[in-house]
């Protein structure tokens, strides 16, 4: 897979799924998770003497949205990346997703364009009996592709959870297979977890400035994400590696992709609340 695809692919299907939180565990810290959109602007970041991409400019746009049956997302990513040589390539990537509150269920909708350029399509649905245990991804597009889901898999939701519920208890690590639908032919992938520090408060560092869906303390987490296809065979290198600035509410002050030769920055600038559904 060359650069600009592994950009598309990576970065945006997986990143924008983890800026969500499972709604299982209402609160952690006393704080609930926010229901709300938030607007990122994409920036390069750092550019090694090697990269073949020079510079990159884009947006970000992330809905979650809770309902009285789970969470729904309604996700956007465009990017344009300049090489050394020739013209910018443009990126977009746009997802849909349902989670359900009691985590037997699960659906995805997807489309990865470069250059507009359909390069991945994905549709589907997961079920299981429940949270922890096996299950399966029925795919509609491809059509007819069925995965099976190791008892350890965590949709994006309940991922966001475990990585705030092992930084509240001061661990360093939290290890899961991950599964959102998004490239089938290495999943679900391993995702490699590290907390780095403890958590800092609210005022510290930038993006804080965003009224009281930014007042919260957060953590810089450092995913890593593997071929689960191949995990155990001792020698695979990460499909996909990024940063990010944690809030305890769920919301990411700051992503940072990480692609070796360059870096992919996506800063926040924009938050806005919505409303909590009054359910029976």
């Amino acid at each position: 897979m060359d650069i600009l695809h592994k950009t598309a692919l990576g970065g945006a299907g997986l990143a924008m799924a983890l800026l969500a939180t499972f709604t299982t565990a209402p609160a952690l810290a006393g704080m609930p998770h926010a229901s709300h959109t938030a607007f990122y602007e994409l920036s390069i970041g750092r550019v090694d003497a090697k990269s073949n991409i020079v510079d990159a400019r884009g947006r970000m746009v992330a809905e979650w949205r809770l309902t009285c049956e789970g969470w729904t997302t309604n996700q956007r990513l465009i990017v344009s990346m300049a090489p050394g040589e020739g013209e910018p390539i443009a990126s977009e990537v746009t997802m849909t997703s349902f989670e359900s509150l009691d985590g037997k269920a699960y659906s995805f909708d997807s489309e990865t364009k470069v250059g507009g350029e359909t390069i991945e399509l994905v549709r589907g649905k997961a079920k299981r009996p429940g949270p922890g245990q096996p299950g399966s991804a029925r795919y509609s597009e491809p059509r007819g592709l069925v995965l099976e889901l190791p008892g350890n898999t965590v949709f994006p939701f309940e991922h966001t959870i475990e990585v705030l519920k092992a930084a509240e208890r001061g661990e360093r690590r939290a290890f899961s297979y991950y599964f959102d639908g998004s490239q089938p032919d290495i999943a679900p992938m391993a995702a490699n977890s590290l907390i780095l520090g403890k958590s800092r408060q609210a005022r510290e560092g930038a993006q804080n400035t965003f009224g009281k869906l930014s007042d919260a303390k957060w953590w810089s987490v450092r995913l890593a994400m593997f071929d689960g296809q191949a995990a155990g065979s001792g020698n695979e290198a990460p499909e996909f590696e990024m940063t990010q600035l944690l809030q305890e509410n769920g919301v990411v002050r700051r992503f940072e992709f990480d692609y070796g030769d360059f870096t992919l920055v996506a800063a926040l600038v924009k938050i806005e609340e919505i409303a909590r559904p009054k359910c029976g």
